[in-house]
């Protein structure tokens, strides 16, 4: 999935016209990017939900551990590093603009500088760390879901999952325009509401997944692709038909296909985090110092290169804060069950 967030991005860094994604040029509806943010709220919404039923107790420390390091790290080399080789001036930030990258860093928002890249179709730091903040809030909403007994309650989660995936159709009318204009000052904190609602509908729908385990069975898998394969050429049903028919393909290739690959990568040391935040920079840098790079090697030096960082990222810093969870929990504490969502 953070691989289909670079093919997904590569050619509209370039040239800014979003109809050139791959995937938007076959379905007209949806993007790799749009479908791997789907798959990731999917897979994050089981693995976070087994994580606090568990062990509520430690759930919200090995939250921060997994999700701030890194993000922090990448944060300030995309200020200190990026920035700079892109054409910004440091220098001219004053102490209030400084106060505001504590403030972004703090809430998980990306780091902005002015006169960064300019000329570029996208002048970004950091185009895809967005993301962490809305997969924190779930985080968050996770636990206030399990601490007031809803994992208990599995038919009442449903319910409300299928208000919060219902509640995408209210941005096809009017009153989704309006919803948005209301919340505007709050996005900083809480986000934009399409995006809120869309990100938290597969989380939940993950979750779903976990509360009510499934016999996958290879003949309702092909059921459901091929009515997924029909939905994604209907804008108003491709994201809903995703969370939903396509979690239950997801899941099933999870649990039932034994291909060899898909249950070695990251079955012990998980690069993707770093891959994800490291990639969209890598790519604009490319772009910036190689303006008429061509898309193919635009997309295969992004993620050699994001792959690598993602591989520092996770034995220098990743891999060791997350061992400090043992040091900082007391030993009497539960051991975490079986599921790898640490």
């Amino acid at each position: 999935f953070a691989s289909m967030v670079i093919d997904s991005h590569t050619p509209q860094m370039i040239d800014g016209y979003f109809s050139r994604e791959p995937l938007r040029q076959l379905f007209g509806t949806i993007s790799f990017g749009e479908f791997a943010e789907y798959g990731f709220f999917l897979i994050s919404g089981y693995l976070i939900t087994a994580s606090f039923i568990s062990d509520p107790r430690t759930y919200l420390l090995k939250r921060i551990l997994r999700i701030y390091p890194a993000f922090v790290v990448c944060f300030l080399l995309c200020i200190f590093v990026v920035a700079p080789l892109g054409g910004a001036n440091l220098g001219a930030l004053n102490a209030g603009d400084w106060l505001k990258q504590a403030f972004r860093l703090a809430i998980l928002n990306a780091p902005t500088v002015d006169g960064v890249f300019p000329g570029l179709a996208y002048p970004a730091l950091n185009g895809s760390m967005w993301t962490i903040s809305y997969e924190f809030r779930c985080y968050l909403l996770a636990a206030v879901l399990g601490l007031t007994g809803f994992y208990q309650r599995r038919r009442l989660y449903l319910a409300l999952t299928v208000v919060v995936v219902r509640a995408n159709f209210l941005f096809l009318f009017p009153l989704g325009e309006t919803i948005t204009a209301l919340a505007r000052p709050l996005n900083v904190l809480f986000g934009t509401p399409h995006q809120t609602i869309r990100l938290t509908g597969a989380f939940m729908c993950g979750a779903c997944f976990k509360l009510f385990p499934l016999d996958f069975r290879g003949r309702t898998a092909a059921l459901t692709a091929v009515a997924l394969l029909g939905a994604l050429f209907v804008p108003v049903l491709a994201g809903v038909a995703l969370v939903t028919l396509g979690g239950y393909g997801l899941f099933w290739i999870v649990f039932k296909v034994r291909w060899k690959p898909l249950l070695t990568i990251n079955a012990t040391d998980d690069i993707s985090y770093g891959l994800y935040l490291y990639a969209w920079p890598i790519g604009t840098l490319i772009l910036w110092y190689w303006h008429d790079v061509p898309v193919m090697a635009h997309g295969l030096l992004t993620l050699v290169g994001s792959l690598a960082l993602g591989a520092i990222s996770w034995w220098v810093l990743e891999k060791p804060c997350m061992s400090l969870k043992s040091r900082l929990v007391p030993k009497s504490a539960p051991s975490g069950g079986a599921f790898k969502a640490e």
